[in-house]
């Protein structure tokens, strides 16, 4: 699935890379880094406990596995007035919660991801002045898994199959606005702020889908359980980006 929304993306992406080719003696062309921060705010899914080794308690525990899509990165982005690619690398967090007779209060475990993200959003940049220029934003963006730092707590998908980053790959379609401010005829200062909502990723289905799965369970000790998942939540979450842009025309 991951492959087939890959293809996608930069079928997406080709008549881009046309316009740059035929436009670009019109367009004025810019290139430049930005930083980033991206917040998950949805997407993961849950389950429960349906068996436990040694300790009856746990039996029936809520479990919630939180996608990777938490982090902060940098990129490069080329510019052609209404079009903006950009490819960036970033290293996030992933969350699991466990809530039940043995946890009072909700137990956390994180793992940390690294992933690329390729960009491709559409712009209708408006002058305010010869100083600020404003523009609204939207396109796609794909983040491709690279790492994952923890490999069988809380992402696993399974004991005997366990989680390959490559299937929490996911794309997002976003929308939002920018604001550039030139601090000369050739350097500019871009800021943008976008929300997002995501497709499912393979790893949300195959942890639905697969269920049961033969698990270690956190807390001190490290006990065996059987956990089915029975439900996966659709993905949802911002970028903010600040960085230094420069005109090549």
């Amino acid at each position: 699935m991951a492959k087939k929304l890959f293809l996608l993306f930069f079928a997406a992406a080709l008549p881009a890379a046309g316009a740059f080719a035929q436009t670009g003696a019109q367009l004025p062309l810019s290139f430049g880094f930005s930083a980033s921060i991206s917040g998950d705010l949805g997407g993961g899914v849950s389950g429960r406990i349906t068996e436990a080794d040694g300790d009856p308690r746990r039996l029936g525990e809520a479990i919630y596995s939180h996608g990777p899509y938490s982090g902060r990165g940098s990129s490069i982005f080329l510019d052609a007035r209404f079009v903006q690619f950009s490819v960036g690398y970033f290293q996030g967090t992933s969350s699991e919660r466990t809530t039940g007779p043995m946890y009072p209060v909700t137990h956390r475990l994180s793992s940390t991801l690294t992933w690329l993200e390729f960009g491709l959003l559409g712009k209708f940049p408006v002058e305010l002045s010869d100083r600020i220029t404003v523009f609204p934003l939207g396109g796609l963006a794909y983040r491709l898994m690279l790492t994952n730092s923890v490999p069988l707590n809380p992402l696993s998908e399974s004991l005997i199959n366990p989680f390959n980053p490559l299937h929490a790959s996911a794309l997002w379609f976003r929308i939002g606005g920018g604001i550039d401010f030139n601090l000369s005829q050739a350097v500019f200062l871009r800021s943008s702020f976008t929300y997002g909502l995501r497709l499912r990723s393979r790893w949300e289905n195959n942890m639905v889908n697969d269920s049961p799965h033969d698990y270690f369970i956190p807390g001190g000790n490290l006990q065996w359980a059987m956990i089915t998942y029975d439900s996966s939540y659709l993905g949802h979450g911002f970028d903010i980006t600040i960085g230094l842009g420069f005109r090549l025309r």
